[in-house]
């Protein structure tokens, strides 16, 4: 049997109709945001001397350092800093820090760090300095109006966002903030704080490790 020329329109209008909406949908642009990487590494939090991982940024965070120009200077307590943390979560909250100091600073710059104990809180200030090239500190301000940023941003400002929120994310897991404030050091900077670790803690911890190693 013969369709109608009306008929054969028909059925074809009716196919677009059903296809067109799947089209619209595949060729709309997805919204613009940083992605944030999936935790991919068990998380093992023990108690540790926030000291260390700080002394230790030389290192980890070495190469970028040395890409920027930047220089790393420290001023750390003679007591330790008990906080409870996985220590590679604290190495990559602070090499997101160091990658944002190293955009934020001209080369010739050195990047400061002042850890103290302020109310039961291990506290680190961080603090750009530029001196020798008379720039005013711009660490705090390129983490706040990054935290800040609502509109679609360039795509190295927003991987530098994606780092802001990601150690934003990681302090806050740790139970700590990450804020930008005046600085101990002088100046606006960025401030970490974490619950110390009470003496009890530190007692469970070594017990725990007794344990481990009578259990191997």
């Amino acid at each position: 049997m013969e369709l109608s020329r009306a008929v054969v329109l028909g059925l074809g209008l009716s196919f677009s109709l059903v296809a067109l909406p799947r089209a619209l949908a595949a060729r709309r642009p997805r919204p613009a945001g940083p992605i944030l990487p999936e935790d991919t590494e068990p998380v093992e939090r023990r108690w540790l001397d926030l000291r260390a991982p700080l002394e230790d940024m030389s290192r980890s965070c070495g190469a970028m350092l040395r890409a920027a120009g930047i220089e790393l200077e420290h001023r750390l307590p003679e007591l330790a800093l008990g906080v409870w943390a996985d220590p590679g979560e604290l190495r990559q909250a602070f090499g997101h820090i160091v990658r944002l100091a190293c955009d934020a600073m001209p080369r010739g710059g050195v990047l400061k760090t002042l850890a103290r104990r302020e109310n039961g809180q291990a506290v680190v200030s961080f603090m750009d300095s530029s001196l020798a090239s008379g720039h005013q500190p711009c660490l705090a301000a390129l983490f706040d109006r990054l935290l800040a940023a609502r509109q679609a941003l360039a795509a190295q400002e927003g991987e530098l966002r994606a780092s802001v929120l990601l150690v934003r994310r990681i302090v806050d897991r740790l139970g700590g903030r990450l804020y930008a404030a005046p600085s101990a050091l002088g100046g606006m900077g960025l401030t970490l704080r974490m619950p110390l670790a009470a003496a009890g803690d530190i007692h469970q911890a070594a017990q725990a490790a007794v344990n481990r190693g009578t259990l191997s």
